[in-house]
């Protein structure tokens, strides 16, 4: 590859592009990055690049979230990558490139949805399909009629959630787990403590208990009927816009309804391992150790002590740690893979894991009131409280995650941001790395460093 020259006044620099971009002199101003797979080139303001530094770093010194990565790639280049901070305020555990965190709902476009459109190119399922077709406890309910593309869009009428933990637990009375270990330290819940119920949780994993929630925490297998059931008796809402996790969830027991095998044993057949993708699991500790994961949560209303490569959310948890709204832990790095097959219509590396017609309709399609795409969160310029800078343009689609995570995509400018954080920890009460507009001040820097 020839090498690019850049000539500023009366001095010649040469220019490398690598993980140390942001670190150039501050006299360089811009620069030219020499294409090796096409005679384009990218300009690039670096000064404007280089203010992800210190947004990132005010968001660190405000305790927003104690460490992150943060990537970008511009025709399938990378123009910044780099990581900060530590896992937690008080570890000198710094983050590295192959730190994984909790995805939260980004595993729903990074997990779910690649999964929902394998099986949509395969001609396996119809957008018009009703979930009921797949699902039988949905049927006789007036859940029957909901459509595919009604839970994608996320317009199913379904609740943003519900309490599954409360098949589990007792009220008033302090928790206790059905075996013979000791019992598990007092929980409140709105201010109220609760206890489990001795037939549904153990500290030891059995073949009835064998969805882990925790360390030395097992759900009985039968959890998860028992909160498909409870999906199949809430009573259904007019089918407006309404963000819900139910119908992820849903989501991913129609594609193992049709697939016959786990979602994680399948997105690790079709695209994960095929992709060489090293640093993206549900369920990461039987694969990675502990300190290769940053941690979410020093403690919630369920689970005692650090939640450290167990997922977050406590439906997703109670599930086994893998579901259709979270469960998936990766590094900045393998997110962007999964995100440049999809903004180069469906193939990698010479690879085609889709067709370009799957990929043009899930990623271009916006529902009739503008706020999301199939399964894709996308820009709302003209509305508050838009995921996305405003100078992002409408044809950007990802997705954000609760524990601090977002994964943006820009087929005009054929770019992708990635920013995974643990926010949430030690609490995650407060969310000040939304408030402080971290995500979409990056995002904007990006955009400004482009111009």
């Amino acid at each position: 590859m020839k090498k690019k020259i850049l000539i500023l006044c009366i001095f010649i620099t040469p220019i490398i592009i690598n993980q140390d971009w942001c670190n150039l002199p501050a006299r360089i101003k811009t620069a030219t990055i020499s294409q090796s797979n096409s005679s384009s080139e990218i300009q690039i303001n670096a000064e404007a690049l280089k203010r992800i530094d210190s947004i990132v770093r005010s968001g660190i010194q405000s305790k927003a979230f104690p460490g992150c990565q943060v990537l970008v790639i511009k025709d399938g280049k990378t123009l910044y990558d780099k990581c900060f901070g530590t896992y937690t305020y008080e570890s000198n555990q710094k983050v590295t490139a192959t730190t994984m965190y909790d995805l939260a709902s980004l595993s729903k476009t990074t997990g779910t949805l690649l999964a929902i459109m394998k099986l949509y190119d395969e001609g396996k399922l119809k957008l018009t399909d009703k979930a009921s077709y797949y699902l039988k406890f949905l049927r006789e309910t007036d859940k029957e009629s909901i459509t595919i593309s009604e839970l994608l869009l996320h317009e199913s009428g379904l609740p943003a959630g519900l309490p599954f933990y409360k098949l589990v637990v007792e009220k008033n009375v302090n928790p206790v787990l059905n075996s013979t270990n000791k019992p598990s330290e007092p929980v409140k819940l709105n201010s109220k403590t609760m206890k489990y119920k001795y037939d549904w949780v153990s500290n030891i994993p059995t073949n009835e208990y064998s969805l882990q929630v925790s360390d030395s925490f097992y759900v009985q297998k039968r959890f998860h009927q028992a909160a498909m059931q409870m999906i199949a008796n809430t009573r259904l809402k007019s089918k407006t816009y309404v963000y819900s996790c139910i119908n992820f969830i849903l989501l991913k027991e129609i594609v193992e309804a049709i697939n016959g095998i786990p979602l994680d044993v399948y997105l690790d057949k079709e695209f994960y391992i095929p992709m060489k993708l090293n640093n993206i699991a549900y369920l990461p500790l039987r694969k990675f150790k502990k300190e290769n994961i940053a941690p979410t949560l020093k403690r919630d209303f369920l689970r005692n002590g650090i939640i450290q490569g167990f997922v977050h959310d406590p439906d997703a948890a109670l599930l086994g740690g893998v579901s259709g709204n979270a469960g998936l832990f990766a590094n900045s790095r393998d997110v962007a893979r999964v995100y440049q097959m999809l903004l180069n219509q469906g193939e990698l590396n010479d690879k085609r894991y889709l067709s370009k017609e799957t990929c043009n309709l899930f990623t271009t399609i916006t529902s009739a009131n503008k706020r999301r795409g199939l399964g894709f969160d996308k820009p709302t310029p003209h509305m508050p409280n838009s995921p996305c800078c405003d100078s992002a343009p409408e044809t950007v689609y990802g997705h954000t995650g609760y524990t601090g995570t977002c994964c943006w995509v820009d087929p005009t400018n054929k770019l992708i941001y990635v920013f995974l954080s643990n926010r949430t920890y030690p609490s995650d009460g407060t969310n000040k790395l939304a408030r402080m507009g971290i995500r979409t001040k990056i995002q904007e820097a990006i955009y400004q460093s482009l111009k």
